[in-house]
């Protein structure tokens, strides 16, 4: 079976895009945000209304209205009410009518954790590729996922989820006799040992604790999509695309809500891969096993063996707390934050000048924008208001998510359970794509999709492919060949 991999920057100015004289490229990388606008970041996060009117501007400037690419798109700013209790999940959208009585595809973006709409900020002029069709009109959803960014922030409905202490996975032993050598750990983060022992007692009260709460967190964001689609009069999502976290509930909710979508599109999900402690893994032994490198057994320790008590420390007692903390460090958090992203989304600059700089690399005025300062520093701010609001989900992604940052109810168990009982309900078409350079485990998203080709054949097309140069927000590095794969996947059905 073929699997399809990009490993080269495609995307080129083939309609020789002519760069502005006025246009200077940013060649200066900020490695810190001076004390002053730190401290004026800062202040202003305490205005009312601050993250809304940095969302829209993010839109002003990746779509400036008074570009010519741009006439013609309808800019929404919606929030869509889910449920009796008044709790809405907030939205832009972006809209092209190519044709009065044309049929309109619906394409919904759900952002990872950590985050929320605007780190798509980069995606936004994906719309502009859609002005093509004569076929449909295209509606863009960026949604705030439940909990996040300018969404509201309701509780999920299980009272042994603890807010102020999050418990540990079961205790594992391992028989590790030899040091670790970087150098020799398998694809950057898996050492192979030479044992581990569980204790099935002990693992079976871990089990008994998590699985009902996995199951209603679950059904919280899964109904939560749902809701939104239902409330936005949508009968089916054309194209649900997910990352991360986001990637995580969207391939639940596929599986959940199977006849309420028709494609599949998975950006670098967390959470595909089995693992020893998954809670689908049956354990009913002491003696020590053998480990795997193999992300389809639950013998595989994940990165288990090469974290540190130090790490798994911060990922219990600190992690779930400082963000809603962040504010009350300052302009010391601000610039510590700045910091983190800076050079993240600087890189886009390198990637440009690699591939031949704007000249060859830009295809239209939006493009312009790209790792300027104004772009970088703004969609920085923007997600400092948005992840320092108090998510209640800095605390359901640790239940979610062990230390190794693998998810206790793996989404590979979620797909062969449906396999076994109803495999005609994945007959929506499905990409995982990963990027090049990505952390997560893009050999379990493989192996998945090979699977499900395997076992259901060719009715409906299952793809794995990789964007180059690309890490685990890939979207964010090459957002160039980021959208160009999600329009020609859109572009392959219109065909259909």
């Amino acid at each position: 079976m073929r699997l399809l991999f990009f490993r080269s920057f495609s995307v080129k100015n083939s309609g020789k895009f002519v760069i502005p004289s006025w246009y200077k490229p940013n060649r200066t990388l900020l490695k810190k945000l001076p004390l002053r606008p730190a401290f004026q970041i800062w202040l202003n996060s305490f205005k009312p209304k601050r993250l809304e009117h940095l969302q829209k501007d993010l839109v002003d400037l990746m779509l400036p209205e008074t570009h010519e690419e741009n006439q013609g798109i309808v800019r929404e700013f919606k929030r869509v009410v889910i449920n009796k209790k008044g709790d809405f999940i907030n939205e832009v959208g972006l809209k092209v009518v190519n044709g009065e009585k044309l049929p309109t595809k619906h394409i919904v973006f759900i952002h990872g954790y950590g985050a929320s709409l605007g780190c798509f900020a980069r995606n936004f002029q994906l719309i502009n590729k859609f002005k093509q069709s004569n076929k449909y009109n295209y509606h863009i959803h960026f949604l705030d996922n439940l909990t996040f960014g300018l969404s509201s922030n309701p509780k999920v409905d299980n009272n042994s989820i603890s807010y102020w202490s999050i418990p540990r996975c079961a205790s594992i032993r391992m028989i590790d006799n030899e040091p670790t050598n970087s150098k020799k750990l398998y694809k950057k983060y898996y050492k192979l040992i030479e044992g581990y022992q569980l204790h099935p007692d002990d693992f079976h009260s871990y089990k008994q604790h998590f699985s009902p709460i996995l199951e209603d967190l679950e059904k919280f964001y899964c109904q939560g999509i749902d809701s939104w689609r239902e409330s936005s009069g949508i009968d089916k999502i054309d194209f649900l695309i997910g990352h991360s976290y986001g990637g995580y509930w969207s391939g639940s909710y596929s599986l959940r809500y199977h006849d309420k979508l028709s494609n599949l599109i998975l950006l670098s999900p967390v959470g595909v891969e089995r693992h020893v402690h998954a809670v689908t893994n049956e354990v009913s032994t002491r003696d020590i096993q053998t480990p795997s490198l193999d992300p389809t057994s639950f013998k595989f320790l994940t990165r288990l063996p090469i974290l540190s008590a130090q790490h798994v420390k911060k990922w219990y007692g600190i992690q779930p707390f400082l963000p809603r903390f962040l504010r009350f460090l300052g302009p010391w958090g601000v610039q510590q934050y700045f910091g983190m992203w800076m050079s993240k989304l600087y890189k886009i600059n390198k990637l440009i000048e690699k591939h031949g700089g704007p000249e060859t690399v830009f295809t239209n005025h939006n493009d312009l924008i790209y790792g300027k300062k104004k772009e970088i520093k703004l969609i920085i701010e923007y997600l400092y208001n948005s992840i320092t609001s108090g998510t209640h989900s800095d605390i359901y992604i640790k239940y979610l998510l062990t230390p190794a940052t693998v998810s206790k109810w793996p989404l590979y168990d979620k797909f062969h359970k449906k396999l076994s009982e109803n495999p005609e309900d994945i007959k929506f078409n499905i990409n995982l794509i990963y990027g090049q350079y990505d952390f997560m485990n893009s050999e379990a998203g493989n192996k998945l999709i090979s699977d499900l080709k395997f076992k259901l054949g060719e009715d409906t097309k299952k793809e794995y492919s990789e964007v180059s140069e690309g890490g685990h927000n890939l979207y964010i590095d090459n957002p160039f060949e980021t959208n160009q794969k999600i329009f020609d996947i859109v572009m392959d059905q219109e065909d259909k």
